[in-house]
């Protein structure tokens, strides 16, 4: 069976972590829409950087959702 611990530090890692996976999958075609359109490879890093951000918050949101009785 699995042992489950009520560690704070370990839920808001796993919320963080869940927020920002989901903020670079949906900022990470901007990224590559701005590379066809300016025809500029560097500017694919944009797009994930815009989603890292927002997946931070996106991160806060769901662990203090899921700190709520």
């Amino acid at each position: 069976m699995s042992q489950q611990t009520n560690d704070p530090t370990k839920e808001k890692e796993r919320c963080m972590g869940k927020g920002m996976a989901l903020g670079m999958a949906m900022f990470a075609p901007i990224g590559i829409a701005l590379w066809i359109v300016t025809d500029n490879p560097g500017l694919i890093g944009v797009g994930p950087a815009i989603g890292i951000s927002i997946g931070v918050a996106i991160g806060e949101h769901l662990y203090k959702r899921s700190k709520q009785p």
